[in-house]
């Protein structure tokens, strides 16, 4: 086999291989607070992927999904109840406060976006200024210690006393919001793995 034959077979191959991105999902919605619970894991009747791939993407990038958007504007934590065993990370990691509101987009495909940037201005185009792509980065904060059984602990105004006690979260969050909850959601993956549609 020649030189020009090989190198196209292995173009003709590479070019199959789809790229994957990273997707959460609505879990639950806390009607008495207005808020949503985004996860990485989805509700056990949802007949799709049930897990996200923060290292590799879970979804090709091509598929028509919506964009998970978020506006954080710096909401106090709302009352909402925290308790488990936790796993590599304290229970409170897992159930981070995003500080804000979450909006989902019409579905399009994450190929069509080049940079996180262009999926900013696509999540500010759809809901107005200040909005853009949620971001594992930047997914929400946590107190050791925050909300309990009652869930007060480290709510309201207590919350925003306490900045200098919180940590960053993953893997999901609360914010105020009521998505839809039939499909998953792209968003910004770990910038330090390959999960993500665009480039950081």
């Amino acid at each position: 086999m020649n030189k020009f034959l090989l190198l196209l077979l292995i173009c003709t191959v590479g070019s199959t291989i789809s790229k994957k991105g990273m997707t959460f999902m609505k879990y639950t919605h806390d009607a008495r607070f207005g808020i949503d619970n985004l996860s990485c894991y989805a509700p056990s009747d949802f007949k799709g992927v049930p897990v996200c791939d923060a290292y590799n993407g879970d979804t090709d990038c091509e598929n028509l999904l919506p964009v998970l958007c978020v506006k954080v504007d710096d909401s106090p934590r709302p009352a909402y109840p925290v308790t488990g065993e936790g796993a590599a990370m304290p229970v409170w990691n897992y159930f981070g406060w995003g500080r804000g509101h979450v909006a989902s987009t019409k579905p399009v495909k994450a190929s069509q976006f080049q940079t996180r940037e262009a999926v900013d201005a696509f999540c500010a185009d759809a809901f107005g200024s200040g909005w853009k792509v949620q971001s594992w980065q930047d997914m929400s904060k946590w107190i050791s210690g925050m909300g309990g059984v009652d869930g007060m602990k480290y709510s309201g105004s207590e919350w925003s006393a306490n900045a200098d006690k919180m940590q960053s979260g993953g893997w999901g969050f609360y914010a105020y919001g009521n998505l839809r909850n039939d499909t998953r959601l792209w968003m910004d993956g770990p910038h330090d793995q390959v999960s993500t549609c665009w480039a950081h």
